[in-house]
């Protein structure tokens, strides 16, 4: 009865979510340039079915932050099972472009499938499966859909839901609606969780504790392309920055890019020499951030208005502040900067990933709101790998120390990378526990 209602709920709100992909289709540019269609017919299940041949080993990544962080197991599976085509689902338009973008090639060669997950609709997910014939589901992190999961249990095709984590929040919403959770989460015949909290959550939920093991998170799994750092190293010296100080303001959320242009205003008076980056989360907020960071005595420059060669800007435009105004390239953007400080964490947003900036070796800064990542953010404290501050004022005054104390950014920017090493291993323990599954 459940997921009758569920059902029947999902078909009314349906038109609105088609709605919902138009309009921010047609009010974004951003999003234009990164799809070359919508393909609304997908998110019904309809497509041309894959060629002929072996059963793919289906993955599914939200966006492009889980998608990048599954490459290293993606990248695994394929090195040992060549033999298999390879599934890649997302939900949103930037993840698949982050998805075409990385293996263009292989999608044209047809080792490769992309497209996007269904809504979550019976009928919708009985074509979607029936079309692609997966031997094995992947989700990551924690995608829990019960009509996807019924019907993949109807039609014999094992789930694992992998690099699980359940915020306390999470867990207190989706019990409220527990006699539809549990039985979707008992399909699942493999849950690997990032941490103990998580698991431990999981069972709360009613996962089956056979079924349930800690990996820990394969983000720790991070391997770093070096022409995305050459590449920052290169933009770095195109603006003109490399003796200069660079704080990025990275995954920003509406209401903070205000307060960093208040404190890096701040800051440039005691250091003139200071540059800043600022990366919002969402494409759609671009032009909207550059409007906002316009001002007196600041010159602000688009990533997307820099030519691609990399050639230096001339003296009289060298920026005060780039606009990251591009997908895809948060690696550069890092590479570009000496000091982090991560959005989504000054206002209840939960926070993002802090473990790329990590794994390159910088000083990493964020407000209170870390809750997505509650054991990394605990671990980088514990470890002095990183700064959590309460309000504006202490995080103007945490900047201000790791731009005058150079010993200090690098010790906690030496323990963060440190962390990065130690607890790395989680794409091994998954690739064992999907080993029965892919003989």
């Amino acid at each position: 009865m459940a997921r009758f209602l569920y059902t029947l709920l999902y078909y009314c709100l349906s038109p609105f979510l088609f709605i919902r992909l138009l309009v921010k289709h047609r009010k974004s540019h951003a999003y234009k340039e990164q799809r070359q269609s919508l393909r609304l017919l997908e998110r019904l299940g309809i497509f041309s079915k894959p060629p002929p041949g072996n059963n793919p080993v289906w993955l599914h990544t939200v966006s492009v932050g889980e998608f990048i962080a599954a490459l290293p197991l993606i990248r695994k599976i394929r090195a040992d099972y060549p033999h298999y085509p390879l599934l890649i689902t997302c939900t949103t338009t930037t993840g698949s472009a982050q998805i075409i973008k990385t293996f263009a090639q292989e999608i044209q060669q047809k080792k490769i499938i992309h497209v996007y997950l269904p809504y979550d609709l019976p009928g919708a997910m009985q074509r979607f499966l029936q079309t692609t014939q997966p031997r094995l589901g992947i989700i990551m992190e924690t995608e829990i859909w019960p009509n996807l999961l019924h019907t993949a249990s109807k039609l014999m095709i094992p789930m694992c839901l992998l690099n699980a984590r359940l915020s306390a929040r999470s867990v207190q919403g989706y019990r409220r609606i527990m006699p539809l959770i549990q039985p979707a989460i008992e399909q699942f015949s493999v849950l690997a969780a990032q941490h103990e909290q998580d698991a431990q959550r999981l069972l709360k939920l009613g996962a089956n504790e056979q079924s349930l093991t800690t990996t820990g998170s394969i983000k720790f799994d991070i391997q770093l392309n070096q022409d995305d750092i050459r590449a920052g190293k290169a933009l770095r010296k195109q603006l003109c920055w490399l003796d200069k100080k660079v704080l990025i303001a990275a995954s920003t959320h509406k209401g903070e890019d205000e307060i960093l242009l208040s404190i890096y205003r701040t800051l440039k008076q005691q250091y003139p020499q200071l540059k800043l980056i600022v990366v919002p989360r969402h494409p759609e907020r671009f032009q909207t951030v550059y409007q906002l960071l316009q001002g007196e005595n600041i010159i602000v420059v688009k990533r997307s208005e820099l030519s691609a060669g990399f050639e230096p800007l001339a003296e009289n435009s060298i920026a005060d502040i780039l606009l990251g105004d591009s997908m895809g390239e948060m690696i550069r953007y890092f590479s570009c900067a000496d000091i982090v400080f991560m959005g989504g964490t000054l206002l209840p947003t939960g926070g993002h990933n802090i473990l790329e900036p990590a794994a390159l070796g910088l000083p990493i800064v964020y407000g209170s709101y870390m809750f997505n990542f509650n054991a990394i953010n605990d671990l980088f404290l514990q470890h002095q790998a990183a700064l959590q501050l309460a309000d504006q004022e202490s995080l103007l005054q945490a900047l201000d120390g790791l731009i005058s104390d150079k010993d200090k950014a690098g010790k906690m920017a030496h323990n963060a990378r440190q962390l990065i090493t130690q607890n790395s291993g989680a794409v091994n323990k998954m690739m064992a526990l999907l080993k029965p599954y892919l003989v």
